[in-house]
């Protein structure tokens, strides 16, 4: 059967896989002129009439006559709202590619669109495995991709072609007979706020003051092995470091931020998450000491590790906290925090001229 008639209507009652229409084109257009597309796909730029014609006209119905790829329109609220694709990388192999108009974002519309497309390709086209690729800090994919049960690898140096620029690219894959959930948990950081401190997410403006913090010689010389950028230009790594704990279920932190001005004052996180246990570590910058607000965002931070889930809470039983055992200062902090010292260990905090403090160990119980 010629296309459109050779392409499946896919539903689950909510998004609906279907074949592409000339009726299409205009949204199509605005998907692909959207600033957002333009950043993280190589669609033409700019993108017009023109290049939505030849899409629906010739690309995808020549995907599907040459099964080199197939190629569904999505469609939620009874309109187009994007285009998800498989393409075939070898015998049983093949790559996922998805992009949604504006208005369909941030509403599970490409999780379910995943879902029909991927259970389709499985036991259709007999695929033992799914790949998919992204830029690296394309994190509105990697969620998606995520949310379906992919595992990542590791991130892969130049791998993908931009216009020209060679960008660093994340890597993911799926069997047919993965389970199809969330492999760890994402640990989006919540808002908190209380005594004068707001937790929020760190940002891309918050440079200037991780820069500072990482050059002040109190911290430098409470955590010589900090991995805090120095420069402007090691930002954006930071971030995204930050960003890939989180969405590994590995480590969840919080900038600590002045509740009135928004100002960065420090940074609290949770990580080293076993068997219901965790670490709670802090620094701050200088201009967060001496006001109460770290000992203030310490509070908030371990009341909602020690909360469950029911709650939106870690659901932590226990935590640490180290800290050299001549930091007076950090010590002080745990213990108006509600920790408890459980012992001492004798050399295994490094120090900034090469040598080892002992490390004070403290505990808080749920």
């Amino acid at each position: 059967m010629p296309f459109p008639a050779d392409v499946p209507t896919l539903t689950d009652g909510v998004v609906t896989l279907r074949a592409h229409r000339p009726s299409d084109a205009p949204r199509v257009v605005e998907q692909c002129a959207d600033p957002l597309t333009q950043r993280w796909t190589t669609v033409p730029s700019p993108y017009d009439d023109a290049a939505a014609a030849a899409f629906l006209g010739d690309v995808v119905p020549y995907a599907w006559a040459s099964a080199t790829a197939a190629y569904f329109a999505i469609e939620h609220d009874g309109r187009f709202a994007g285009t998800i694709d498989l393409r075939s990388t070898g015998v049983g192999e093949a790559e996922v590619g998805f992009g949604l108009h504006p208005d369909a974002r941030g509403r599970g519309v490409a999780r379910r669109a995943l879902t029909l497309a991927l259970d389709w390709g499985y036991a259709e086209r007999d695929l033992a495995v799914v790949t998919w690729r992204a830029q690296v800090g394309n994190w509105a994919s990697r969620r998606a991709a995520w949310s379906v049960g992919f595992a990542f690898g590791p991130t892969v140096p130049g791998m993908l072609d931009q216009r020209g620029e060679r960008r660093d690219a994340w890597i993911g894959w799926l069997t047919r007979t993965d389970d199809r959930g969330p492999r760890t948990r994402w640990l989006s950081p919540p808002a908190l706020e209380g005594g004068g401190v707001r937790l929020r997410p760190w940002r891309d403006t918050d440079g200037d003051r991780l820069v500072e913090a990482a050059l002040d010689p109190v911290l430098r010389a409470a955590l010589p092995r900090a991995p805090l950028p120095r420069t402007a230009d090691e930002v954006a790594g930071y971030l995204l470091r930050v960003g890939l704990g989180a969405a590994n279920g590995d480590r969840v932190a919080w900038c600590v931020a002045d509740a009135a001005t928004d100002v960065a004052l420090g940074n609290a996180a949770v990580f080293g998450f076993e068997d219901g246990s965790a670490e709670v570590g802090f620094w701050s910058h200088p201009a967060g000491r001496g006001r109460g607000a770290m000992t203030a965002a310490l509070g908030l931070v371990t009341a909602h590790a020690l909360a469950g889930a029911e709650a939106d809470g870690l659901g932590v039983r226990r935590l640490d906290l180290l800290t050299a055992a001549t930091n007076r200062g950090a010590r002080g902090l745990a213990e108006r925090a509600g920790f408890t010292l459980v012992g001492v260990e004798r050399a295994t905090s490094p120090t900034r001229d090469g040598d080892w403090d002992d490390t004070a160990r403290y505990e808080l119980l749920g």
